[in-house]
């Protein structure tokens, strides 16, 4: 039984000896702050996000000290951050220029059908090495939300299978669009108005979502026709349907109700 006592004495006096070796340390060997680098992390939001391409505030705030970065280094601060980055800096402050992720992808009614059953890990790169993913339009997002994982801010949410960008908090610190395998989150320099507005619109970049029809095997039945939202198809009777690529919007309509499934 003596030997937990010991033991204890022991770990114990190791440890002090190791606290006081780091606080000699610290003493000794730490290395004086600029009062500069100081001043203008005070100045940062303090995000640490990276959307000005340095590790954090404290890098980018030594990059303008350094003359390297400008006063508006950061793509989140405001204008009244650039000004006071400026004054300590004794040079012009200049506009920040804030950039937004956007997804290049439209929302319902385009909803995409499943080509087999993924079973597999559910994060969207890994989906997207099984045969491009589970989805018919392999151009369009996975839905996995891996780009929710990495955002720094919590400015995305998942909504009916898709990510939902909140430009008020996006940063633009493109972790999202690094890491999307489909390359289809990209950054823009918009007003947030401009943002809401482009969004709330028809947005496809996917040429897998504009569909053919085999002209060969069509029995000009015209139901694609009559059933078309988009005004996107011709047709006449005995005649084959053509869809002017232009006008279809990838709703999946003509491609659902052809009896002879002729449409892809």
């Amino acid at each position: 039984m003596t030997a937990i006592p010991s033991t204890f004495l022991f770990l114990t006096a190791l440890g002090t000896i190791a606290a006081v070796v780091l606080i000699v340390a610290a003493r000794f060997l730490s290395v004086p702050s600029d009062p500069k680098v100081d001043a203008v992390v005070a100045a940062l939001p303090g995000v640490n996000c990276g959307a000005c391409g340095y590790s954090g505030c404290a890098a980018a705030a030594e990059a303008v000290v350094k003359g390297v970065a400008t006063a508006n280094v950061c793509l989140v601060g405001s204008a009244e951050a650039s000004s006071a980055i400026a004054a300590i800096m004794g040079i012009e402050a200049a506009a920040v220029k804030k950039k937004r992720a956007f997804l290049q992808c439209s929302r319902p009614p385009c909803e995409p059908l499943a080509r087999f059953i993924y079973e597999g890990v559910s994060e969207c790169r890994a989906a997207v090495m099984l045969y491009g993913g589970p989805k018919t339009c392999t151009g369009g997002c996975i839905g996995m939300g891996t780009c929710l994982t990495v955002c720094p801010v919590d400015a995305i949410t998942m909504k009916n299978g898709l990510p939902e960008i909140n430009p008020e908090r996006c940063t633009g610190c493109g972790k999202c669009v690094e890491i999307c395998p489909k390359n289809i989150l990209t950054l823009i320099e918009d007003s947030i108005a401009a943002v809401e507005k482009r969004r709330c619109a028809e947005y496809c970049v996917s040429d897998t979502l504009k569909f053919e029809v085999d002209q060969e095997k069509c029995i000009s039945c015209g139901i694609c026709f009559k059933n078309c939202p988009a005004d996107a198809i011709r047709w006449e009777k005995g005649s084959a349907a053509f869809i002017d690529r232009e006008k279809c919007i990838g709703c999946y309509t003509c491609m659902r109700l052809c009896p002879v499934k002729v449409i892809g």
